[in-house]
């Protein structure tokens, strides 16, 4: 799950493990990673002194020069990896180096389908909550009840919306009566058809 769907307090533990992690030694050690403007630009001009001699086919230069392409070659994949890794906080830097952006995925524009494993669970204080498989696309999820016949659909209500398909509390209900909810995706303005049935005993 990416770490910006998690919830709060999953957020809190994935975190704390980065911290761990991420100590002064392996931050430096990341940096190192980096090639420097003088270290780049000797990578450059190895391969670019080499091509000559490639492009004669003389064996020496042949060999320096699929090294030195090998090693300019990570050293831009690493500058482009970093450009995109920022992008978040500064997205002119990939600008900078001419990275393009990522394509929308097919799975972004493709349309929503309904899902088939929509259950309720209780929490250990008896709370209710309901969970689904994530749905490719969806960028959030709704919850609706009904209190009455579910097959009239006058008298099903909005309950609540999540961007987790998982934990959704199920807030506000008259548990004295029966629950019948149902759940579907939502991408945009793009609504999805909705889940299988469920249903709230009331207690």
């Amino acid at each position: 799950m990416p770490h910006n769907d998690l919830p709060h307090a999953e957020m809190v533990a994935k975190s704390e493990e980065v911290r761990q992690v991420l100590t002064p030694e392996l931050y430096a050690y990341l940096i190192s990673l980096i090639p420097t403007p003088d270290r780049y630009a000797a990578l450059h001009t190895r391969f670019e002194s080499s091509l000559t001699g490639y492009l004669k086919g003389i064996p020496e230069q042949v060999k320096e020069c699929e090294e030195a392409r090998v090693e300019l070659n990570q050293a831009i994949t690493v500058i482009n990896g970093f450009s995109k890794a920022v992008s978040p906080i500064d997205p002119t830097v990939m600008n900078k180096f001419n990275v393009a952006p990522k394509p929308a995925t097919t799975a972004a524009a493709a349309p929503l389908v309904a899902a088939e494993d929509f259950k309720i669970h209780f929490d250990k204080q008896g709370q209710p909550y309901s969970s689904v498989s994530k749905l490719a696309g969806a960028k959030g999820y709704e919850v609706w009840f009904c209190e009455s016949d579910p097959s009239i659909e006058s008298n099903w209500n909005f309950l609540t919306w999540s961007t987790n398909c998982q934990g959704i509390y199920l807030t506000g209900l008259n548990r004295t009566k029966t629950n019948y909810l149902r759940l579907r995706g939502k991408r945009g303005n793009s609504l999805g058809p909705w889940s299988n049935l469920v249903v709230l005993p009331s207690v």
